[in-house]
């Protein structure tokens, strides 16, 4: 159990810098008018979605977290935060690697997942009609964390990096509270999960893609673990790792004034996850 705690620490631990740096880079950016112009032009630009899923795939759910944050604050589309997510890969891949059973199975995911991820994140953003804040003049008025930007917080070095290290802080204490709690559910009930889904068939990507939805690390790992023993296959196992985005659907439901928005981007990813997995079952089935 305390091994399963550690776990969680260490998760969090390894986000804290990520998130450290695009906090900082947030509030340089909103004293930048000029900065803020280019990032404009990239995150909601024709290259997003694609940018989007080349970050997504490195192996660190630290992304996600970012992309998840930077969607609540608007600096990002809705087609690419999905493009985020569904690229994002999190432990899967370094497990995947070190196991010569599942190394053929790297590419495969590795192309479903980057492929998915930037159509789905091209098609979202066609319907995504929602303004991002830089659009409007939020930056002469709040920081990051909507602070007060006054003239001496503009040449203080320590306010400048007050407020992203006190988000920072925030962020990483949520994300261990609920590393712990979704970690140690997952510990206690890990081999139940797998017996079930071991018995459910071409209907697995139905249940892995619920798994993937868990906002724990432990999710892709119990999903990779289960392909490598041959309790589930390809298809589902694509169904999970596409619904999958680390911490960062957690990150999303601080926002308690988003609670519908947040429960169509939760439908939305289990949508995504599910259709994957039962497209590529179907394809198996056919060949």
């Amino acid at each position: 159990m305390w091994s399963t705690v550690l776990d969680a620490l260490i998760d969090s631990a390894i986000a804290a810098p990520f998130l450290l740096v695009i906090y900082l880079l947030i509030e340089f950016l909103e004293s930048n008018a000029k900065a803020k112009a280019r990032t404009v032009k990239l995150l909601n630009g024709k290259v997003a979605p694609l940018v989007a899923s080349g970050v997504g795939l490195i192996p660190q759910c630290g992304f996600s977290v970012m992309a998840a944050d930077l969607y609540c604050q608007r600096y990002l589309k809705l087609g690419t935060l999905v493009a985020f997510f569904v690229a994002t890969s999190d432990e899967a891949l370094p497990i995947l690697l070190t196991n010569v059973k599942t190394l053929p199975a790297v590419w495969i995911v590795l192309l479903v997942k980057a492929v998915y991820a930037i159509a789905l994140g091209y098609l979202i953003n066609l319907f995504d009609k929602r303004p991002l804040a830089v659009d409007y003049e939020l930056a002469d008025e709040h920081g990051c964390c909507h602070h007060e930007i006054g003239d001496e917080h503009k040449r203080s070095f320590f306010g400048f990096v007050k407020h992203p290290l006190l988000h920072t802080l925030k962020i990483f204490v949520y994300i261990f509270a609920v590393n712990t709690i979704f970690g140690l559910l997952l510990y206690y009930f890990e081999q139940p999960i797998m017996d079930f889904t071991a018995k459910l068939g071409i209907a697995q990507s139905l249940f892995t893609a619920l798994i993937g939805l868990v906002p724990n690390c432990a999710s892709s790992v119990i999903l990779t673990g289960m392909y490598s023993e041959g309790l589930i296959a390809l298809p589902a196992l694509l169904s999970g790792l596409v619904s999958n985005s680390g911490i960062a659907l957690a990150i999303l439901f601080r926002r308690k004034n988003q609670l519908k928005r947040n429960l169509l981007i939760l439908a939305l990813m289990y949508s995504v996850g599910a259709l994957c997995g039962i497209v590529g079952a179907l394809i198996s089935l056919a060949f």
